[in-house]
């Protein structure tokens, strides 16, 4: 049995592109809740901020490794700013359209100068879990190359209630949560259950703690 008391959120990078608004309402109702930005998230976000540039010779040399990334971040079900043509393409044509990647290095940026806003709301952690006074410092020593980014995001959150209490309670365990994943992705969001970290999707949990955008 986990009894999740919400209080340590911890937004993957989608939340910060998509549903910024909704990050900056969690921020508002701090000292309720804290955000904690896992780094990877930052190296996620300066990535995507520098997009591709449509007509430029280095267009063509970025584009699939821009794309790859933006493709790695986006999922199908995901529209940043979307449009009725928009609607229209298919996801993959979408992922590669250059607008589209325009409009994803915005909202990137956009993300990027919150996040250095210094909000005490705000805190930067590592994969260990260690929480870091500047955004500006977005290099781990000892990262493991072999791990997704989705799990360095999965292990920071682990990491950070890792001295959280547990018990038996006869035959039931009993494990009390104040840390919660937030993230639309699917295996993310198995992988959390799995480890009994709760996760909920950042539309989801607004709705739930009944804040707006506002």
């Amino acid at each position: 049995m986990i009894e999740v008391r919400p209080r340590s959120l911890v937004p993957d990078t989608n939340c910060f592109v998509d549903y910024l608004a909704d990050i900056e309402s969690i921020a508002r109702a701090h000292p309720l809740y804290q955000l904690m930005v896992p780094i990877v998230v930052i190296n996620e976000l300066e990535g995507l901020s520098k997009g591709i540039k449509p007509g430029t010779a280095a267009a063509t040399a970025a584009n699939a490794t821009a794309a790859g990334v933006i493709t790695s971040k986006l999922t199908s079900s995901v529209s940043v700013f979307p449009t009725a043509a928009a609607a229209k393409a298919s996801s993959v044509d979408r992922r590669f359209d250059p607008l589209h990647a325009e409009k994803v290095a915005a909202a990137s940026k956009q993300a990027l100068d919150f996040i250095r806003k210094k909000n005490p709301a705000l805190k930067c952690v590592t994969t260990k879990g260690s929480i870091l006074n500047t955004s500006t410092f977005t290099a781990e020593d000892g990262d493991d190359v072999q791990m997704s980014n989705d799990d360095r995001i999965l292990k920071t959150a682990l990491n950070l209630c890792r001295e959280h209490a547990e018990e038996k309670r006869g035959e039931v365990r009993y494990i009390i949560r104040d840390v919660v994943l937030l993230t639309t992705d699917r295996n993310l969001r198995v992988k959390a259950l799995s480890n009994d970290l709760p996760v909920r999707e950042l539309p989801d949990f607004i709705k739930w703690a009944g804040l707006g955008s506002a």
